[in-house]
């Protein structure tokens, strides 16, 4: 099986769920939500899509036209066929999907409680089982492998990078959490991917409070990394290519709806753009109004964009 991308992360279902009941006045005034055990409360709207960073990032290549497969563990349940119908459905590889009775599919419960806020119940336990032994696609060959999220296992991104080493494909990691790597494993991480991309306020925590992203990108290159992404899906975006910097803006204003995989959006979209060999300032375009769009809808895959005409972001160019 060839492929042009293959994305590895997680792969599940966000369900929305809001009431008049579920927005009490004292939640404002005290930022929490009480609710009596045995107790029944009445929800107005639901929304449930498919969800999860892997097939987010896996749709958006996709859209772009580009022929993807997600590798991402499931359950063996209903929900688990529903994903692979959508990713049938969205043109992308589904035969990749690792289904097992281990685990339910991993879900995502967001009590919305306000316009851009919600108090979110996380159910993982699919994707924080995978192990390498059920990675097996000996067949399959790829030119770009997408890994949407730090795997939970360092041994499983050790298999990747001998994967993609082998099989002469570029690695790029778009990293959200570092899932308590240890400190020797994480700077391995950074040395070995052709490509890093993580949002500004885990790169502040990353170095101990640095806010200065150009100082963030100086510290990122200098523990290995060539080529470097640094976003805020609501503010400003930093890439580092070619020894120069390109900063832009947000691609418009917008009052957020919900911002459930805008980062996935943001990250895959910059870099399908990267792999259809357009220009940076382009790439930027493309992943700002893509977060921008997810940003608007309950549920990541009803936002985003398939191979839209933009006007090209204003992007500031400079060197380190």
């Amino acid at each position: 099986m060839n492929l042009d991308v293959v994305c590895a992360g997680s792969a599940g279902f966000d369900i929305f769920i809001s009431g008049r009941e579920l927005k009490p006045s004292q939640f404002i005034r005290d930022n929490e939500l009480v609710m009596r055990n045995d107790s029944i409360y009445n929800v107005d709207h639901t929304v449930y899509e498919v969800g999860g960073s892997g097939i987010n990032s896996a749709i958006t290549f996709a859209r772009q036209g580009i022929k993807t497969g997600c590798i991402a563990k499931t359950g063996k349940d209903n929900l688990a066929n529903q994903i692979k119908i959508t990713a049938k459905h969205e043109e992308v590889e589904h035969e990749l999907l690792i289904n097992s009775p281990e685990h339910h599919t991993d879900m995502n419960i967001h009590i919305v409680t306000e316009r851009s806020h919600a108090i979110s119940l996380v159910y993982k336990n699919s994707i924080k089982s995978l192990r390498v032994k059920e990675i097996k696609f000996p067949d399959l060959s790829t030119r770009l492998l997408y890994l949407s999220e730090l795997p939970s296992d360092f041994k499983i991104f050790k298999f990747f990078e001998n994967w993609a080493r082998r099989g002469g494909a570029q690695l790029v990691l778009n990293i959200q959490d570092a899932k308590q790597y240890k400190r020797h494993h994480f700077n391995f991480v950074l040395a070995s991917v052709d490509r890093i991309m993580m949002p500004i306020s885990f790169a502040i925590k990353l170095f101990d409070g640095v806010t200065d992203p150009q100082e963030i990108l100086r510290q990122l290159n200098a523990l290995g990394a060539k080529s470097i992404l640094l976003y805020d899906i609501n503010n400003e975006a930093y890439a580092y290519e070619d020894s120069t910097v390109y900063s832009c803006g947000r691609y418009k204003n917008i009052n957020p709806l919900d911002s459930t995989g805008a980062e996935d959006a943001f990250a895959a979209s910059y870099m399908a753009s990267v792999f259809q060999q357009k220009t940076i300032p382009e790439c930027l375009t493309i992943a700002s109004a893509n977060a921008c769009s997810v940003m608007g809808a309950f549920g990541a895959r009803a936002g985003i964009l398939k191979k839209p005409a933009l006007r090209t972001i204003k992007v500031k160019i400079g060197v380190l």
